[in-house]
């Protein structure tokens, strides 16, 4: 596995259980999310990509890992948004839409209902990936208010995106 894959999952897993603060798309944590993007993070949002956003900055740190002239890091707010993003980046990263179940521990999954997430599995034999998700809850929402770990079948899966350094 490449450096920033495993980094990226060892950024997200502590963040379990951060919650917003009176379902106000805000909270001392969910605006450090939020301020990984280039939008207003005291502002009331969805940061279901705030946190991928954040994530790869952890992980990127983590690692050593710099930006280029050619490779930065999404600061994106917007799910679908993260395909454009990885298809301007060099070989850093690599983008499958459709993802034909090729999905590893590491990938960003951006689903087919403007949401994202990290994969924490591949498929299993039901087809389901094991992911951790900002902004969701229980019922899967993705206007849920806290940061969990969650089962997605990969027929909700748009695209992976996966590093390769």
């Amino acid at each position: 596995m490449a450096k920033l894959p495993e980094a990226l999952v060892n950024a997200a897993l502590p963040e379990v259980g951060v919650m917003e603060v009176n379902s106000s798309n805000c909270g001392p944590r969910v605006d450090e999310y939020k301020a990984a993007t280039q939008l207003n993070p005291k502002l009331g949002w969805p940061w279901c990509a705030a946190f991928v956003c954040w994530c790869v900055k952890q992980a990127m740190d983590a690692t050593q890992t710099k930006e280029t002239k050619t490779f930065k890091r999404p600061r994106t707010a917007g799910a679908w948004d993260f395909e454009n993003w990885s298809k301007a980046q060099d070989a850093s990263t690599s983008t499958k839409k459709p993802h034909r179940n090729d999905i590893k521990p590491g990938d960003i999954v951006v689903f087919t209902f403007s949401h994202i997430g990290i994969a924490l599995s591949a498929p299993d034999k039901n087809g389901n990936v094991k992911t951790i998700e900002g902004n969701t809850d229980g019922a899967g929402s993705r206007e849920g208010g806290a940061v969990l770990k969650k089962t997605r079948h990969v027929g909700k899966i748009r695209s992976r995106i996966r590093f390769t350094v």
